[in-house]
């Protein structure tokens, strides 16, 4: 699943305010039978910029006020409770969350150049070093400013500079929006791997990492077609699924949602669409419940989970 806060300005992960430690959030996931995380982070952290939001002591006084020792804290803790972590580059900015991702690595219309993002990859697989635990550099979250050939070549650059540091870890590459050819099917920032044929180069280190959510984020017109959700597996397949024919690994980096009504309809079939492809890969987003157009794994008291969902996820995990 993926646990997000420590992109953001707050430098720390999200629900420390309900006074539960990283530890008691991360056995609890355990015990839910996940096995790994994706966690979102920015240069501020990376960087040491800037404080941890003061509520991060609340539910865990051990908490570093460093966002940098924080966000090793929080490896630390997820090593010890036997869960692997996919780092994801979120964005650039923390300050420009709030106001939509920037669909980009870099700006430096921004003050954040190409080099910075080369060097803030390296800092992240460093921390594979430290971690074994960290598996996976995810090297930039939705892309959707670029086309695919623009975004390929810079994907190509940046797994270059991960592999350096540590050439056995995984390098996640997500798709792009719909500056590129879709199929005719709008596509969700994150999905369109439509245009995606080869390893990039990167052989057995590759997985593509799509991101593909349902009615909770955004009335696509296919969902209101009166074969929906029959209509659903043709559009995976050309928007991602295709890379199975082309044996070339993936799993999904983000979905989810509400999962009520028709989103409840999406998911379920999106489930059935993972089982039928044999998909082991995926991130449900997720464990936040403040998570503003798809609700969380927890009910807003950062302690009830969300069980319809688990029981849906628990399919997935073969359970």
């Amino acid at each position: 699943m993926n646990w997000f806060g420590l992109e953001t300005c707050d430098r720390a992960p999200h629900g420390l305010w309900s006074g539960r430690s990283v530890a008691d959030f991360l056995a609890q996931v355990k015990g839910w039978g996940f096995t790994a995380l994706r966690v979102p982070v920015s240069p501020q952290v990376l960087r040491d910029e800037g404080t941890v939001a003061d509520w991060a002591q609340v539910g865990d006084p051990a908490y570093p006020t460093s966002p940098y020792q924080g966000l090793r804290y929080f490896l630390a803790r997820a090593q010890e409770a036997g869960l692997y972590v996919l780092l994801d580059f979120h964005t650039f900015r923390c300050d420009l969350i709030g106001g939509g991702l920037p669909g980009r690595p870099f700006d430096p219309s921004r003050g954040y150049t190409r080099d910075d993002w080369f060097q803030d990859l390296r800092r992240m697989a460093g921390l594979s070093l430290e971690f074994p635990n960290v598996f996976g550099i995810d090297l930039t979250n939705e892309p959707h400013d670029l086309n695919w050939n623009e975004w390929k070549a810079l994907a190509q650059e940046g797994a270059a500079q991960v592999l350096a540091v540590n050439p056995r870890i995984l390098v996640a590459v997500e798709g792009v929006g719909n500056r590129s050819p879709n199929g005719g099917y709008p596509a969700f920032w994150g999905e369109n791997l439509t245009e995606a044929t080869d390893d990039l180069g990167l052989g057995d280190r590759l997985l593509y990492l799509p991101h593909v959510f349902g009615p909770s984020i955004h009335a696509m017109p296919y969902f209101a077609n009166p074969s929906f959700p029959r209509n659903m597996p043709a559009i995976w397949e050309t928007h991602f699924g295709h890379l199975s024919g082309r044996r070339l690994p993936w799993g999904v980096g983000e979905f989810g949602g509400r999962y009520e009504e028709q989103d409840r309809v999406w998911q379920d079939a999106f489930a059935n669409y993972l089982l039928a492809k044999g998909v082991k890969v995926w991130f449900y987003w997720a464990l936040n419940p403040n998570s503003g157009g798809t609700g969380g794994l927890l009910q807003d008291d950062w302690r009830t989970p969300v069980n319809d969902k688990l029981n849906l996820l628990r399919r997935l995990m073969g359970q």
